[in-house]
């Protein structure tokens, strides 16, 4: 059944909803306001908190949400206040920095131009490049595609990009290219043969953002307006930075103690719009993810399903399809993206069998852990089949036991690229070093400077408590043998796995 829903009230948080028929409006689903947990509970613990505590709890002033339900966006609400100390409401339409999740909608931008054949995603991207071209390198230019940009797997350097000040001076897609002031980063290059591996970059976005200019012959922003937010209906969306105050209803920026931040204006810029530019409310996020989905089933307008199944299709040697994260298991198959510039924190999720799916956007730099709890709220109130209180037990495990396990743990390269889904670069590359302090396991980098504890769910297995693994519960598996001697581990999240090999063998 359909649910057609807005805010139910929330103690000292004001917000108003709003959509295309207000009078459609029934109650909040099961009030998933007042139901925020975290991933998984220990013991008897069963804690759930309020939208408002949490708030409160992580420093973040703002929030707005969109649920997505069968294909159709059913609710799109906002929370507490524009700035910190103010009395301006946030709502549905209230616009807030994206971050990379700006991605995705330039991917689905991108795949549009495709299918109007004013680009091409599998030419190489050096005859599509007008005002600028790739530097030489040792590697093949020519193997550089949008496919491969889209994916990740082109090769580029410059993962992300810092926020931009008032009243700085702001790169132009040259300089950002260039790696030249006033920008921030490197210049792009090639840092392995295109399509060999996975490497996240929105340097790669930049020169995508070039080529929509160059092959549209206008601006990437007209582009945008043009081919993605009138299409879809998404009137307040902008990649317009800085975004002038005379849009209006703008949340502005908070930092991690939940202070005003970038004044006097309240809010960065980021001139590198295609990777993290991108400005926008849950009721035009709610619209975009909804139209992704029904495209994928063959109920929409904007692509056509074999260009959305292909954007849905996750590319071997990366966690991506062509933009969004791909994850499945079981009958779960989902895309999502997050967003993460200095004050501004997002999420974005379309599960592809039910047609459900999920936007979240906040106002201050701890906003990750907060939409983490506000997406178990609305899964349990939606009745979704994910995101289950996972329970563990409290297992008291031989001091002696926890000490075989500890230890430094590489990668075993054993298990070929093209099978590893999304455990393919960053953590999952790197050495860990497990120890035991005050009897409990704790993993980290192997020359890091933190780690994170182990909960026990066996007494071989174990949560990694504190990682936020938004696709699932992150655990890691000892392998014991008949000699009690603990030569390997294994590394779980989702459908995913990677091995470790102990190094310098078991003690």
């Amino acid at each position: 059944m359909k649910m057609i829903t807005s805010r139910t009230a929330v103690a000292v948080l004001a917000g108003a909803a709003c959509l295309l028929s207000p009078a459609a409006w029934a109650q909040t689903p099961s009030d998933f306001s007042s139901q925020l947990r975290p991933r998984f509970w220990v013991g008897d613990d069963e804690t759930r908190y309020s939208l408002a505590e949490r708030m409160e709890h992580y420093g973040v002033p703002g929030v707005a949400i969109a649920i997505i339900e069968d294909g159709d966006l059913v609710y799109a609400e906002g929370f507490g206040v524009l700035q910190a100390g103010g009395d301006e409401a946030v709502n549905a339409h209230t616009v807030f920095s994206a971050g990379s999740v700006s991605k995705i909608a330039t991917s689905a931008l991108t795949l549009r131009l495709h299918e109007l054949e004013q680009l091409d995603i599998n030419a190489p991207v050096s005859t599509q490049l007008v005002s600028w071209q790739l530097p030489e390198s040792e590697f093949d230019n020519e193997r550089v595609t949008l496919r491969t940009i889209l994916s990740h797997t082109a090769g580029f350097n410059v993962h992300g990009f810092p926020d931009f000040q008032p009243g700085a001076a702001q790169p132009n897609v040259y300089d950002t290219l260039n790696g030249t002031a006033p920008a921030l980063t490197e210049t792009l290059t090639l840092t392995f043969e295109p399509g060999s591996t996975y490497r996240y970059s929105g340097g790669g976005f930049t020169l995508a953002q070039l080529i929509i200019a160059d092959q549209t012959d206008t601006t990437f922003e007209a582009a945008a307006e043009t081919h993605l937010f009138a299409p879809l209906g998404m009137s307040r969306s902008s990649f317009a930075n800085p975004l002038p105050e005379d849009h209006g209803n703008i949340a502005r920026a908070h930092d991690r103690q939940g202070e005003p931040a970038a004044l006097p204006r309240g809010y960065e810029s980021m001139p590198e719009m295609a990777a993290s530019g991108l400005w926008t409310s849950s009721h035009d996020l709610g619209l975009l993810v909804a139209g992704l989905i029904n495209d994928y089933r063959g109920e929409g307008d904007y692509l056509g399903r074999e260009t959305a199944i292909d954007m849905m299709s996750r590319v071997a040697r990366s966690q991506h399809g062509l933009g969004p994260r791909i994850e499945h298991a079981g009958n779960q198959y989902f895309f999502h993206h997050a967003g993460a510039n200095n004050s501004y924190q997002s999420w974005m999720e379309g599960h592809l069998v039910t047609g459900d799916g999920l936007v979240v956007l906040t106002n201050g730099a701890n906003g990750n852990a907060l939409h983490m709890e506000i997406r178990n709220a609305v899964a349990d109130a939606m009745g979704w089949q994910i995101n289950a209180p996972y329970r563990l037990p409290e297992l008291d495990i031989p001091q002696a036991m926890l000490a075989s396990m500890t230890g430094r743990f590489a990668p075993n390269e054993v298990v070929p690229l093209d099978m590893r889904q999304q455990m393919v670069s960053g953590i999952y590359a790197w050495d860990l070093e497990v120890t035991l302090v005050d009897g409990q396991l704790q993993v980290g980098r192997v020359g890091g400077d933190f780690t994170l504890p182990l909960i026990p769910v066996t007494p071989t297995r174990f949560v990694i408590d504190g990682l936020a693994m938004r696709e699932g519960i992150a655990e890691l598996e000892f392998h014991r043998d008949a000699t009690r001697r603990v030569n390997g581990m294994s590394f779980h999240i989702a459908n995913a796995s990677s091995h470790y090999a102990r190094m310098g063998g078991a003690d």
